[in-house]
């Protein structure tokens, strides 16, 4: 009779455990997208007023939705951008950094179709097209890694398609100058297709 609370209570658990895996439903898909990114932060020179350029976005998602939660794993890859003022001589320098980026987002829907989401994003830089000699001496280098959380909404569409916009900001410093403290800040809309 002592027993009875603990089969219970395990009865309830494999119970709950087989709704979850019934109710568990899986999609996957390519995603494109368009990019608005500037770099943020201090160094010895300024940024330009219209810091913000244009970049673009392609890889794929997975989506594992449980109810009202969903984890999406992504990897895809992103070119982003920043336009910088030297004081010193007011010429400009626009530069591109690419990255595979790869965000684990955590969802929850607030109706069927319409997810807020958030998560971290560990980047990969494959592609910089600008050298910092001219700038100072030291010449840094940009990091290769780059650390940034995610936030935004995701909303799956007719014909299966998935709408989304993101805040991407970056946690890193992108470069290894001790002097200079930039950030990736990014704004994407991501267009999906759902298997």
């Amino acid at each position: 009779m002592k027993q009875l609370p603990k089969i219970i209570a395990m009865l309830c658990t494999a119970l709950f455990c087989a709704n979850s895996v019934q109710a568990q439903e899986f999609s996957f898909g390519p995603k494109v997208g368009y990019n608005n990114a500037k770099l943020s932060g201090k160094s010895w020179s300024d940024f330009h007023d219209t810091n913000s350029m244009s970049g673009f976005h392609v890889g794929a998602f997975a989506e594992i939705r449980f109810n009202k939660f969903a984890i999406q794993p992504e990897v895809y890859y992103s070119s982003t951008s920043g336009k910088l003022k030297a004081t010193s001589d007011n010429v400009e320098h626009d530069f591109d950094l690419n990255y595979v980026n790869v965000p684990l987002m955590i969802k929850y829907y607030l109706t069927n179709s319409l997810a807020i989401e958030a998560g971290p994003q560990a980047g990969f830089l494959t592609e910089s097209d600008m050298n910092f000699s001219d700038l100072d001496p030291d010449s840094p280098k940009f990091n290769d890694f780059n650390f940034s959380v995610n936030v935004g909404l995701s909303l799956n569409l007719p014909l299966n398609l998935m709408l989304s916009a993101r805040y991407n900001a970056g946690m890193t410093n992108v470069t290894d100058h001790p002097d200079v403290d930039w950030k990736n800040k990014v704004m994407q809309l991501s267009l999906g297709y759902r298997f």
